[in-house]
């Protein structure tokens, strides 16, 4: 399924600037390989928020080989990304890449599982992104809450999954149904949410954004 009509997709598309080299491979390794990274529209939004909101810390729930963490690192004027990655052989790439980038001085990547390793962390956080295992979307987010600024903002990935959120029980999908689930039900807990303001947007594949509510 496509989120946007092909037409307007075909013409934002048109209007992507040029990567640069390293982002450009990048994106060249995460589709030879399947690689699940962001759409560059949704890097770019981060990227965006990265220099609007100006964070001191960023918190980043999976960070695969850095390309999303690239796009939020390269705007940040004196704060650094602390991105949380289980698989040490893309912890590895993204630390070749993010050095590359020049952007490895404000970038922690902590290697092990989020659910293990969050809890450990210090804080406070300005900016949370979560784009790990999509059952698990909840659990990051009740564990990064306490640990996050009265200011924060919160950026889900992949809310929409292709647009098959939008698909009845027993539809065929490229999603498991666990994962559909799983976005279904956090995007009504996120749209009536006492701690969080929300929307969901159609852009890349889908992201919830929002902002803390007063404490």
């Amino acid at each position: 399924m496509r989120i946007l009509d092909e037409r307007v997709e075909r013409y934002v598309r048109g209007l992507q600037p040029e990567r640069s080299p390293v982002m450009a491979e990048m994106e060249a390794v995460a589709e030879r390989d399947d690689v699940p990274i962001v759409h560059w529209e949704t890097g770019r939004f981060l990227a965006v928020l990265a220099r609007a909101v100006d964070p001191v810390m960023v918190l980043e729930v999976g960070t695969a080989i850095g390309y999303s963490t690239l796009h939020m690192a390269e705007q940040l004027r004196n704060g650094r990304v602390v991105t949380l990655e289980r698989d040490p052989e893309r912890a590895a790439q993204a630390r070749s890449y993010l050095e590359r980038g020049g952007v490895s001085d404000r970038v922690e990547l902590v290697e092990g599982d989020a659910l293990e390793t969050l809890p450990g962390l210090d804080g406070p956080f300005d900016l949370l992104f979560v784009d790990a295992s999509k059952g698990e979307y909840a659990r990051y987010i009740e564990l990064a809450q306490p640990k996050l600024s009265e200011r924060a903002l919160m950026v889900v990935d992949n809310l929409l999954m292709s647009g098959e959120v939008a698909l009845p029980e027993g539809a065929d999908t490229r999603w498991n149904s666990d994962s559909l689930a799983s976005a279904r039900r956090l995007n009504l807990d996120l749209l009536g949410s006492d701690d969080w303001l929300a929307c969901v947007l159609p852009v890349g594949d889908g992201i919830g954004v929002a902002a803390r509510r007063g404490l």
